[in-house]
């Protein structure tokens, strides 16, 4: 460690020295028997006295710091290795938020993993993704770059979702970002303040609900129903609405034309914004999608949002954001505010993963994958509504989970508790509800469990439901 002795210092420099060392001990930086200099060496080092640098080991040994070693020389002792300076502790209190949904616990070890939104990481096409990073690194990176996202990449995206998903947008209306979660951020930073009302459904995606109210927006809940989100329920005042129209998160309920028409009509009559998270829509497995509200969308009130993060990896955070005009420069500005730019690597190795046609291969193999996964799943559910276990819920067509309802007088936190002494862990509605009136019910994810897994983890759950 190095000692600093500041000459205008009234302590004197023996207790100069004696402080600095103390606090190392006590905050860590030196532990249980660390060697200290010998004086001679220390003393030589600073330009003072060897009787100076004595004096304040003597204070040290004589405080239960520093103890003799055997062989000769100073090192801390076993008492001082663990003490902790209260004049250290910070006076400091931060803003208290809610920074994490309660959400179901991981597995234990060799169990299965049935929560739901949890993309296969075995899956991810790690040898054609290595290729594309090791091309990306041909060239020295390009250090800062555009806050939006680099050009090029724009440019890839906003081909791929036009042909994908119908989103017809330039390139410069499209932000590259962290995922979806800080795409949703930096809409809101660009359109609300806080104290301004946002929507939300209900049940809905709870690390976005969290976000709006850690940064002051009043959060309404909106009531969902077998089409979406309940239009009528909506607040007049009401600037920015949150929606996740083609796999509402966690129903699983596809929003219906009339109710995707009757959300736009509102934010025409109430100047009003959408965000549309589209953050699964890539894996239909029954049907055809319905138009995205962006493309149906007519007065430019709709920022559309996807992902990678279920796609390929949430471990990969990319992620992007498909703007109205008038929002572009806002949402650029706060973007640089917040983290200057996207990883280079990143969106270099996207760009060369998508132009090079591996995502559009990988989806097509993936898909096939989470389809048979589905109809186990669906097969399932469907068998626990005939037998009485489970009752009667919305259509689930897409995504990497189906949401199931329980009878009023089972216990979905019984059942969930039940399932992870068995070895299963599984996701709840309790975990993505604001209202008391909620839903009761389970989210059965399948990304993370294999066709064989499903097949012998599933009729333990049915065994756990009916015995309920």
């Amino acid at each position: 460690m190095e000692i600093y002795l500041d000459p205008s210092d009234r302590r004197g420099v023996a207790r100069s020295i004696y402080d600095q060392i103390r606090e190392a001990i006590e905050s860590g930086v030196l532990a249980e028997g660390d060697p200290l200099p010998p004086s001679r060496e220390l003393a030589g080092e600073l330009g003072g006295s060897r009787h100076t640098v004595t004096a304040a080991y003597g204070l040290l040994v004589a405080g239960g710091y520093l103890a003799g070693r055997a062989g000769g020389g100073t090192a801390v002792c076993r008492t001082a290795a663990d003490r902790r300076s209260a004049d250290r502790r910070s006076v400091l209190r931060p803003v208290e938020i809610e920074s994490a949904p309660p959400t179901a616990s991981p597995p234990p070890p060799g169990g299965v993993d049935l929560r739901g939104g949890q993309p296969d990481r075995a899956l991810f096409p790690t040898d054609e993704w290595r290729r594309c990073a090791a091309a990306a690194l041909h060239r020295p990176l390009p250090g800062y770059g555009e806050p939006a996202g680099f050009a090029s990449l724009r440019d890839v995206l906003a081909g791929w979702i036009g042909r994908s998903r119908g989103v017809i947008v330039d390139a410069d209306q499209i932000i590259v970002t962290s995922g979806a979660q800080e795409a949703v951020h930096l809409v809101v930073r660009a359109m609300l303040r806080p104290g301004d009302p946002i929507a939300v459904e209900d049940p809905g995606y709870p690390p976005v609900r969290l976000l709006f109210e850690a940064i002051g927006l009043r959060v309404v809940a909106v009531p969902v129903d077998g089409e979406g989100i309940v239009v009528d329920q909506i607040p007049a005042d009401v600037k920015v609405v949150y929606t996740t129209p083609s796999h509402q998160s966690p129903s699983g309920v596809t929003m219906s034309l009339a109710r995707r028409r009757a959300l736009l009509a509102f934010a025409d009559r109430h100047d009003a914004a959408i965000i549309e998270d589209d953050y699964d829509s890539e894996f239909r497995h029954t049907d055809r999608p319905l138009e995205p509200l962006h493309r149906l969308d007519r007065s430019g009130r709709v920022a559309y949002v996807g992902t990678f993060s279920k796609t390929l990896s949430p471990s990969l955070r990319l992620g992007f954001v498909a703007l109205p005009e008038p929002l572009v420069d806002a949402v650029s500005a706060w973007r640089q505010l917040f983290s200057v730019q996207p990883s280079a690597l990143g969106q270099l190795t996207l760009h060369r993963f998508i132009e090079r046609g591996h995502l559009d291969q990988h989806l097509r193999r993936v898909r096939r994958i989470y389809r048979t996964r589905h109809e186990i799943v669906r097969q399932f559910v469907a068998d626990g509504v005939d037998a009485g276990a489970l009752l009667p819920g919305p259509e689930n067509h897409a995504g990497l989970h189906l949401a199931t309802v329980l009878p009023t007088d089972v216990s979905e936190d019984a059942i969930r508790d039940e399932a992870r002494r068995r070895g299963m862990a599984i996701s709840s509605f309790a975990e993505c509800c604001v209202r008391p009136d909620r839903p009761n019910g389970l989210l059965i994810g399948f990304g993370m469990a294999g066709a064989d897994v499903l097949e012998r983890a599933l009729p333990d759950l049915r065994r756990i439901l009916e015995r309920a």
